[in-house]
């Protein structure tokens, strides 16, 4: 089971496609739509195009000919691109953004786990995990994330579990980024006096929003020891899907314990759907593993 989650690992990373992908929509013509070519000023237009194998780029058209299409993007620079490679292109007009469909692939985490591509200042987002864990995060600016959240039942008996988890994060370049974060846990009763559980940690990623791969390695300030790690990995197949797993090695007084999900994401364009399996040896002694399941709403 290890080595078959392993594997799975490395195809995901070995997977990358390195293309932009907010997708955004004011207007929508197809690809083979030939009188594109007179009836718009190319170079004034931003264009999102989505490719027939699921891959989205977004930028200026440069130039456009019955046959190929030319555009610069933001992370890859010039591409030129084949019509039948297209399977849309959709354009819009950077003064007009209220009607643009975002696609809210959620990059800056994995199922748990987070990683270190950063949201953008004023974005945010709600998350509710198996009808019970309720958590929010928001960024302040382009590189600090502040978030917390609480678990319903344990409210509802009058000792709520509540988490608090900011995080500062930055790319290096396109494909790499970095970041550091806190993950505070406590249980909050009365005539108890408890400090919580404090977790520093550090974490690195490589790739982008479409396609990426994180290492997370942290250390409780409570109980200072081996780190505790995860290794997790996304790859988006389509606009609105794409592939995940989060694996967790966390460390006993020998070696590591380590816990699998694998599984996927539904996107779409103010919300997404998060599905998976957590596993391994000893839970696949009695099942395949324990359903994993999560919505995210985008605000």
């Amino acid at each position: 089971m290890k080595t078959t989650f392993f594997k799975i690992s490395l195809l995901i990373a070995l997977a990358f496609t390195f293309q932009e992908a907010n997708a955004q929509n004011n207007h929508s013509e197809s690809a083979n739509d030939s009188s594109l070519v007179y009836r718009i000023d190319s170079t004034k237009i931003l264009a999102e195009i989505i490719l027939k194998d699921g891959n989205i780029l977004r930028g200026n058209i440069l130039n456009q000919s019955i046959d190929s299409v030319t555009i610069n993007s933001s992370f890859l620079g010039l591409i030129i691109l084949s019509r039948k490679q297209i399977l849309s292109i959709k354009f819009f007009n950077s003064q007009n953004k209220g009607n643009q469909q975002v696609y809210t692939n959620l990059a800056s985490r994995y199922f748990f786990s987070p990683s270190a591509i950063n949201m953008k200042k004023g974005d945010g987002y709600y998350q509710n995990t198996w009808f019970s864990f309720h958590t929010f995060n928001y960024a302040v600016s382009d590189y600090v994330t502040l978030g917390g959240g609480f678990e319903m039942f344990s409210l509802l008996l009058g000792h709520p579990i509540i988490t608090l988890t900011p995080k500062v994060s930055f790319p290096i370049n396109k494909n790499w980024h970095v970041g550091a974060g806190i993950l505070y846990l406590n249980v909050l009763v009365s005539n108890f006096n408890s400090n919580g559980l404090t977790t520093v940690y550090g974490n690195i990623t490589y790739g982008n929003n479409q396609s990426n791969i994180s290492i997370n390695a942290g250390t409780s300030l409570d109980y200072p020891g081996k780190p505790v790690l995860t290794i997790n990995g996304f790859h988006q197949i389509s606009p609105k899907f794409g592939i995940m797993t989060e694996n967790w090695l966390t460390p006993t007084n020998e070696s590591y314990y380590n816990i699998y999900t694998l599984g996927g994401r539904i996107i779409g364009r103010k919300n997404c759907f998060d599905f998976g399996l957590i596993t391994n040896p000893d839970i696949a002694k009695f099942i395949l593993g324990i359903p994993f399941l999560s919505y995210t709403l985008k605000f």
